[in-house]
Parts: structure tokens; C-alpha cells; sequence
């Protein structure tokens, strides 16, 4: 394999340090930066080097690298006239690559790490470098498959897919020549990098590796400084130590951010002890709970102060309903995660760091959710000895219809390990899920009180949790399913019905508000979320199941046709959600998400 370091450019983001120089040869630490590149290719097994610059400073690279045989290594030279983009300067290895497979290296890029194994193992296609970061969004993000093959690359995205930056470090085969020539410029009229790496991935052919140690891009003079410093840690070993302590921190830190665990209460007080000794009991450290209660008539507030008085409880003169209760925790606290959860359920000890782990898979994962299996309340207070807790499945997630009927995945059914798989899902039940804040305030609703909105308080209670993730998909935010994150809820096992004959049954059982709402709240989520440019598969389906619940209400539940005037009352409030609304995907993409 043979090495190529792209060192030309104007260097126009360091200017005026490079009105007399070129940015290569500008001092990082104790060395002209051009030198930590040569390093990184010798110490991966490249001895024969070619440097692609500019006329203008050709010179001043002869002078201080002349042969390169100084620093154990055959350096060839070649010039870029003018800037015509990466792309372009590579293509003019092409005579000096031969018929072997080639480094590049953007000479402004600096890696503590060499790549010995991964050169020697590189047979063809292309490769690229990439390293886990915390500000995805100011690179090209990098979306990993299975076998290390990727599976999208964005440049600087709003909603980064994953943590994984692009570095300046690629390996190719020879075909790398062929796809330049096939290049068209870009919008800059320059030929990308970007695009060579597209073609490989149309092809199947691009794979990448994890830079394990530092690495920086000097381009700018704040990224020059840090990397003067970090090179300093990463080179000189009186700086090795301290290094590695604060990396060490910072990883602590990024690993265990403050979850805020949000319950609201009305009534509850039979479930008051399992459901919070479950959740004090957590293995997750940096966790805090807090209560809104409904103002409760029963012993709720006094039971939870005297057996757990480090749990803040915020007290309502009234009942506010579930949306009101979990916004006022959320705006009265600083999580950066927000674990919204029922009383009525028992959680694993592992529940909230399960939940942590598969929300921090991606930064695009706005939401998570486990396992929710069915509680029986009733064996648990007689003391059954498995604390009532059953293998029947009571939720594994949202499911979006074609029709826009929601479904609770996996509801009535035996657990036998069929949702033991992650992946993702359209949304989380309300009862237990776990959000990223800066989801939260990504789609939140200011209300004529200028107060902050994440759930819809119009819904008060039932769907509000479907609204939600329904504007979470609407704005790019994904959702994650984790198998390992078990929680147990005391909620019937029979599902809610899949039939029309079913559906009818379970509405004649539940009271006649509960049906109101529930009615009221799925108008409500469709004024806001349904889209025209739906495809007519879509909007039929939506059509004609919404006809068929309009005319059984006309038949046996007429006295819901007053929801149509709650909704006219309402339409200026709809409309201000709609407009304020995210909306980063297509229709194409949440169609995506549509079961039949």
C-alpha cells in the first residue's frame, strides 16, 4: 500500500497565518503539522509517500521533508494547480499509485493511533476512518451496518443518525481513479471526496473503522490551538496521565447523565410502596424522582413522605390530568432525561439503565422504551411469592396502522422471546418511557400562558402519549426498542381487540368518558399529525376507518358527536400546533412506519 497526503488548499480559515505559508507546515505542538500525518502513515506500514501541494509553497515542503529518507520514508511530490477539491488532487496519484491499493490522508487531520492491522487487511473497495464524538452535528455523521458496512453518510445534519464523525483518513482501491473521472463538481464547483465515498457506498462497497485515540482537524485557528494541546497530551508523556484521567471523567459523565424519573399520582396509595421501592432500588446512580399529585383524597401524599422523603413531591389543589402533571415536572426540572412512568407498575432493577443504554445508541433516538409485562396487582397483595409478576405481555411498543389506528405491540400475547430483539419502533406506551430532553423541547408547544407544552394538555388524559410520538417521528427523532428494560403493570392482559366485533366489546366496557376522551384525542392527534400528502393507500384507509367509527357513534354512542364541537372550539389551538410543528421527514418516511 502506498501513502497519499493531501497538503494543498489556500488555507483561507487560518488566514492571515497563511499569507506567507502553507497551513501544512504551521507549528502544531513541537512539529510543522505536516509531520504528524507522515508519522501516522510510516507507523501504519507506509514507506513511499506522496505529498499533492501547491506551487506556491512546493518549495518549503522540498526544503524541510527534502527525499523524506531523514524520517525513514521515500517521499514524492506532486502539484495541485489551483483548488479544484479533494477529489481532484487525488486523481493526481493516479502514475504514482500503479495498480496498488492507497492511503489518503488530508494533511491537516492529526490521529494519536496507527492503522497497521487495518492496512494490511484492506483488499478492496474503500474504507474510511470515523471516531465517536459528542457534537455529531458540526461533521459528516457516519451510520454504521452490520459488518462494519455504512449505511449513510450526512454532512453536518440537524438530527445526526449516529455519534460517529468522519475523519480525514480513507483507504481505497484502484477503481478510485475510474469513479473521479466520472464526477461531476459540485454546487462550489469543486470535485468532492464526499461524492467518491457515495459511489462506494451505492456499490456496497465502503466500510468503515473506530479511531480509538484522539484526532483532530487543524483548520481553523480554535482547532490549531486544541490541537497544539492535544497533541502535547497525546505525545508528550508527562501529559499522557492526565490525559487519560480526564478522559476517564468526561466519559463517566457523557455515560451517566441525570435522568429525572416523572410519576403523577391520583389515588394511588396501594401502589405507592412497590411501585417507588422498585425505582429507589435502581442500579442507575444519577437518578431522581419526583411525583406531581392529582390531588389524591386518599393517604397517597402522606405515605410517600413518610417513607420516602427524598422524593419531591409537587402538590395540585386539583386534578390537572396526565399531561399537565408530567409538563410541570418537566418544567420544573433539568434531567437531561426524562423517564415518564406510571404508579401502577414494579421495574426491574436494571429498568432505567437499560432504558439509558438504548437511548444513547444514537443521538437521533428522541425516545425508549422496554419490555412492559403484565402486573398482577391482585396476587402481589395477597404476597405471592413472584411478587405477581406474569410472562403475559402487556406492551412492547406503539404500532401505527395504515388506517391510523394505534395498537400497543405484543398486547394479550405470552412472552416466548418474540420481542427479544432491538429495533426500532414508531413510539412508547406513556406508561413507561424514557426521552431525550432536547427531543422534548425539540417539539414542544408554547401555549397562550407562555408555558412550555411536550404533551398536548388539550388531551388530558389517553393518546397523549400517540401524540407525542407521533410528533417526535415528524420531527426525524427516532425510537428505540431494548428487550433488557423489564418493567410489570397492572392493566387487563386482554388485548383491546383487532375486529370490529372486539373493538365494540371493549368500548361497551369501559365508561362512557373514558370513550369521550379517547375519541375526542384521536381527532385531536389527526388534526395535528395527518398530512394530505399522504399516498391514497393512506388516506383512504384513514378515511374509511374513520367513517366506520363515525357511524357507529351515529348508531350506539350518539352522545360523542358533541367531540365535533369541542374540536370546532378548538381549531385555532390546532392550527398553532400544526404550523409550529417540526417537520424534518416525508410522508414517505412515516409511511414507512405503517403496518397493514
Amino acid at each position: 500500500m502506498k501513502g497519499v497526503i493531501l497538503a494543498g488548499g489556500t488555507g483561507s480559515r487560518l488566514f492571515p497565518s497563511t499569507k506567507v505559508t502553507n497551513k501544512h507546515l504551521i507549528p502544531v505542538f513541537d512539529r510543522p503539522m505536516i509531520m504528524y500525518p507522515i508519522q501516522t502513515l510510516k507507523n501504519s506500514g507506509v514507506r513511499d509517500i506522496l505529498i499533492i501541494t501547491s506551487s506556491h509553497n512546493a518549495g518549503d515542503f522540498l526544503r524541510l521533508l527534502g527525499s523524506g529518507q531523514e524520517y525513514g520514508v521515500n517521499l514524492t511530490y506532486k502539484i495541485q494547480d489551483g483548488s479544484g477539491g479533494i477529489a481532484q488532487a487525488l486523481s493526481l496519484a493516479e502514475d504514482f499509485a500503479g495498480n496498488d491499493n492507497i492511503a489518503v490522508l488530508l494533511g491537516d487531520n492529526i490521529f494519536e493511533s496507527e492503522f497497521t492491522e487495518d492496512f494490511f487487511n484492506f483488499k478492496s473497495g474503500a474504507r474510511i476512518f470515523i471516531k465517536h464524538v459528542d457534537d455529531p452535528e458540526r461533521f459528516g455523521v457516519v451510520e454504521i451496518g452490520e459488518a462494519g458496512l455504512v449505511r449513510s453518510i450526512e454532512e453536518k445534519p440537524a438530527l445526526p443518525k449516529s455519534n460517529f464523525a468522519q475523519t480525514g483518513l480513507f483507504l481505497y482501491d484502484n477503481k478510485v481513479f475510474d469513479y473521479i473521472r466520472d464526477l461531476k463538481p459540485s454546487e462550489r464547483g469543486e470535485f468532492e471526496i464526499t461524492d467518491v465515498n457515495k459511489i462506494y457506498l451505492e456499490n456496497n462497497e465502503l466500510t468503515a473503522s473506530r479511531v480509538d485515540g484522539m484526532w483532530i482537524d487543524a483548520g481553523t485557528h480554535e482547532s490549531l490551538l486544541e490541537a497544539s494541546i492535544l497533541a502535547q497530551e497525546a505525545f508528550d508523556p508527562a501529559k499522557i496521565k492526565e490525559l487519560r484521567a480526564k478522559k476517564a471523567l468526561k466519559k463517566a459523565a457523557r455515560e451517566n447523565k441525570l435522568v429525572t424519573a416523572g410519576l403523577v399520582t391520583q389515588n394511588s396509595e396501594k401502589y405507592i410502596i412497590p411501585a417507588l421501592e422498585s425505582l429507589t432500588n435502581q442500579d442507575y446512580e444519577n437518578l431522581e424522582i419526583v411525583i406531581f399529585d392529582n390531588h389524591s383524597t386518599d393517604s397517597t401524599v402522606e405515605i410517600i413522605r413518610e417513607n420516602f422523603p427524598e422524593i419531591k413531591v409537587i402538590e395540585s389543589a386539583k386534578n390537572v390530568g396526565f399531561a399537565r402533571g408530567h409538563n410541570t415536572i418537566l418544567n420544573e426540572t433539568e434531567g437531561d432525561l426524562y423517564a415518564c412512568l406510571n404508579i401502577d407498575m414494579i421495574f426491574n432493577q436494571n429498568f432505567i439503565s437499560e432504558l439509558v443504554k438504548a437511548i444513547n445508541e444514537k443521538p437521533v433516538y428522541g425516545a425508549a422504551g422496554g419490555k412492559i409485562k403484565f402486573w398482577d396487582f391482585a396476587s402481589f397483595a395477597k404476597g405471592s411469592t413472584s411478587q405477581g409478576k406474569t410472562n403475559f405481555i402487556d406492551t412492547v411498543g406503539l404500532k401505527i396502522l395504515k388506517s391510523h389506528r394505534f395498537e400497543d405491540i405484543g398486547q394479550g400475547e405470552m412472552d416466548y422471546g418474540q420481542f427479544d430483539k432491538s429495533r426500532e419502533i414508531f413510539g412508547v406506551s406513556g406508561a413507561a418511557v424514557l426521552y431525550r430532553r432536547k427531543s422534548l423541547e425539540d417539539v414542544a408547544f408554547i401555549n397562550e400562558n407562555e408555558e412550555k407544552e411536550y404533551f398536548d394538555e388539550s388531551m388530558f388524559m389517553y393518546k397523549e402519549d400517540i401524540d407525542l410520538a407521533y410528533r417526535l417521528q415528524w420531527a426525524g427523532w427516532k425510537t428505540n426498542y431494548n428487550p433488557k428494560a423489564i418493567a410489570y403493570h397492572d392493566r387487563t392482559i386482554s388485548a383491546r381487540g383487532k375486529t370490529a366485533l372486539e373493538i365494540i366489546k371493549n368500548r361497551i366496557n369501559k365508561p362512557k368518558e373514558v370513550n369521550r376522551r379517547s375519541y375526542l384525542n384521536h381527532r385531536l392527534l389527526l388534526q395535528k399529525n395527518f398530512s394530505n400528502a399522504f399516498s391514497s393507500e393512506i388516506k383512504n384507509a384513514t378515511a374509511l376507518y374513520n367513517l366506520k367509527v363515525f357511524l357507529y357513534i351515529l348508531v350506539f354512542e350518539t352522545e360523542l358527536l358533541g367531540v365535533w364541537w369541542n374540536i370546532f372550539k378548538m381549531r385555532n389551538r390546532i392550527q398553532k400546533w400544526r404550523k409550529k410543528m417540526p417537520r424534518r421527514v416525508t410522508e414517505k418516511e412515516i409511511e414507512r412506519l405503517m403496518h397493514e
